[in-house]
């Protein structure tokens, strides 16, 4: 009887009851750099943590590991890179009757080892409100410093995967 009561107070939540609190995002990404006469791959792996204020809107924090490969063209001895980074996302509709649906993500800050990027992201989530799959598609620029010594805007199309919970 006790599960049963359980139950039918975990069904009678609502979707604005589970709109607010924090939010911890692992992610991995791999991105290719066909828009640029220096090709790249760069494979990250991140994690973002923030504060959910409703079902559009989540602000929070990450940190990645990025290691870059066919790297013959950078100024840096070491292949791998650490960004640092803000991120805003959201869903773009509700989830209230849905467990698919598109959101966005748009990621602002710099890399230790090479500079400035943004990437906006735009995917599909799979699942539950505080429970959900994400596959994105995402376009990264990145300031890098090349062997020539100038630095250069560098753009990646990548697919990125996650879970947020």
């Amino acid at each position: 009887m006790l599960c049963l009561r359980q139950k039918i107070q975990i069904n009678t939540l609502t979707i604005s009851q589970l709109d607010k609190g924090f939010f911890i995002a692992p992610e991995v990404q791999a991105s290719y750099s066909c828009l640029s006469e220096n090709n790249m791959i760069g494979v990250e792996l991140g994690v973002v943590g923030g504060y959910r204020f409703n079902e559009y809107l989540r602000v929070g924090l990450g940190l990645g590991a990025r290691y870059y490969i066919n790297d013959n063209v950078r100024y840096q001895n070491s292949l791998w890179a650490m960004p640092i980074y803000a991120n805003i996302r959201g869903n773009i509709i509700s989830m209230e009757h849905r467990h698919i649906i598109p959101y966005y993500s748009f990621d602002i800050g710099a890399t230790i080892g090479d500079g400035f990027f943004f990437r906006p992201t735009i995917g599909l989530r799979f699942g539950e409100p505080r429970s959900a799959f994400l596959l994105g598609v995402t376009y990264w620029c990145q300031n890098i410093k090349f062997n020539s010594g100038r630095n250069k805007l560098t753009s990646f199309i990548g697919l990125k995967l996650g879970y947020e919970f």
